[in-house]
């Protein structure tokens, strides 16, 4: 009794809080934030209806960029295959009784048409074993950035379109984030948001939520929605805005707001939009509080230490935990952590960035699932590309370069979970997949991965290959089956 009225309470409080922004906004502000996430005052009733009975769903994208060598995050353990590994990787080729053994629900598929269920995560993946022999979690082997199917001859004779700038980090980490096309358009998260709007229905915050900053991924078509920038730990607040000091910015604020000069008008529209966003987004956190989850206590307890990873998974969950404070339930989260271009000492720095993923996915689960949310959470976790098979030094602290065709996680209560989706490469050298050193062909186009999480979020069918154009060349491939 005393829970159900302290919710009643806290919604009431809540509701004023929110209608006295509203109401003590004006025009120019109100016109400001709906810029930032209001498609779906665009949209009919009807639509905004449909939109409100179909539940909450929140879609993560967290990109290891640098080029996460994949091929070590999971390898064979037994075979012909772990033959293969173990010649091709060399120097870096890590012990089979180390790796984390899972248990796949079903064998792998192998390039060339073998199958293979004997793999291991890294050493420092325990917990990512787990939550993959648990069934919350699986891996699409292989997948890239591509424009149409690959093979080793049309690679090679160089009869076949493929990504612009194909081994480039910039290059290839914005395909990832959008489609391999030049010039660049737009991200597939910010048209995912647009075409989403009638879920999306808070004119004070976005649905698109980063914690990355600027990023390709969040980029719409129109501009009609523009992304919400929180740091590690929640909102960026002012710097020093107290006292006589938030009273100037107050007063200079609002003669900008009617001031006949548009760029005056514009600056202070954004002013208040931030200032507005701060506020709900303490609110989503003061409800986040009120579940009485110990965020600090899960992620120490699978073994954070603090890192930007698991402060901005952290913060995630309590944006997540307090969604009530908007009206928004298509939230889409961008995240990008470095460190992954590991060209010389890849067995020490690799150990450490599994060690922090491993951490900072474990935690977040237990987050998602001790406020009830895991469910309604899909994370996929990818990078710009792998790294090459075969090392570039000829003892323990060499390192890798630029790859194509890696690993992808995907990680959530709607997730197929528990297998090895997709191709896995034979590690065969100087041929099949191989362009080089182990450089593999994708076996998977990344676009038919990221289709995949658009039409579970509900983007219409007709619309998704308007966001990923390339498909059309990958005709009765385009579900791979990552949603269960």
């Amino acid at each position: 009794m005393i829970k159900k009225g302290f919710d009643r309470l806290g919604s009431a409080k809540e509701i004023r809080r929110r209608d006295f922004i509203r109401q003590s906004l004006g025009g120019a502000a109100a016109l400001s934030v709906s810029g930032m996430g209001v498609g779906g005052l665009l949209q009919s009733q009807d639509a905004q209806a449909q939109a409100s009975g179909q539940g909450f769903k929140a879609l993560v994208f967290l990109l290891l960029s640098g080029g996460n060598d994949s091929y070590n995050m999971l390898a064979p353990t037994s075979g012909a295959l772990r033959n293969r590994y173990e010649r091709g990787r060399g120097f870096i080729a890590l012990p089979a009784r180390e790796l984390r053994a899972i248990s796949p629900a079903e064998p792998a598929n192998v390039f060339g048409g073998d199958q293979h269920s004997d793999f291991g995560f890294h050493p420092n993946c325990l917990q990512l074993a787990e939550m993959f022999n648990a069934g919350e979690l699986s891996i699409m082997c292989n997948a890239g950035n591509m424009i149409t199917p690959v093979d080793r001859a049309s690679y090679n004779s160089g009869t076949v379109a493929l990504p612009p700038q194909l081994f480039s980090h910039a290059d290839q980490r914005r395909q990832l984030q959008s489609e391999p096309i030049n010039p660049f358009r737009f991200g597939w998260g910010g048209r995912m948001a647009e075409l989403l709007a009638a879920f999306n229905t808070d004119p004070l915050v976005s649905p698109l939520i980063t914690l990355s900053g600027l990023n390709a991924f969040q980029v719409s078509r129109d501009s009609l929605v523009v992304p919400y920038s929180l740091n590690n730990d929640g909102a960026v607040a002012l710097s020093r805005f107290s006292g006589l000091r938030s009273s100037m910015v107050e007063t200079s604020m609002s003669a900008a707001a009617t001031s006949n000069n548009l760029l005056e008008q514009k600056y202070a529209q954004v002013f208040q939009s931030a200032r507005t966003a701060e506020v709900i987004v303490r609110a989503a956190f003061d409800q986040a509080a009120a579940k009485g989850v110990d965020y600090d206590a899960i992620f120490q307890a699978a073994g954070g230490t603090n890192t930007r990873m698991q402060r901005r998974l952290k913060t995630i969950a309590k944006m997540i935990a307090g969604r009530n404070s908007t009206t928004n339930r298509r939230p889409i989260f961008f995240v990008s952590v470095g460190g992954f271009d590991t060209h010389a000492n890849i067995l020490g720095q690799h150990a450490e960035l599994m060690g922090d993923l491993d951490a900072s996915l474990k935690g977040f689960r237990d987050a998602l699932v001790a406020q009830g949310d895991f469910d309604s959470v899909t994370t996929m976790v990818g990078s710009e590309f792998a790294r090459t098979f075969t090392p570039n030094g000829n003892n323990s602290s060499a390192g890798t370069d630029h790859g194509w065709g890696g690993h992808i996680i995907f990680m959530g209560g709607p997730i197929n979970g528990g297998r090895l989706l997709g191709v896995h490469p034979d590690f065969r050298l100087n041929q099949g997949l191989d362009t080089g050193r182990g450089r593999w062909i994708p076996t998977t186009s990344s676009s038919q991965c990221t289709v995949e999480l658009a039409r579970w979020m509900g983007v219409p069918e007709a619309e998704l290959l308007s966001i990923f154009p390339s498909l059309v060349n990958f005709s009765g491939a385009e579900n791979p089956g990552i949603i269960g």
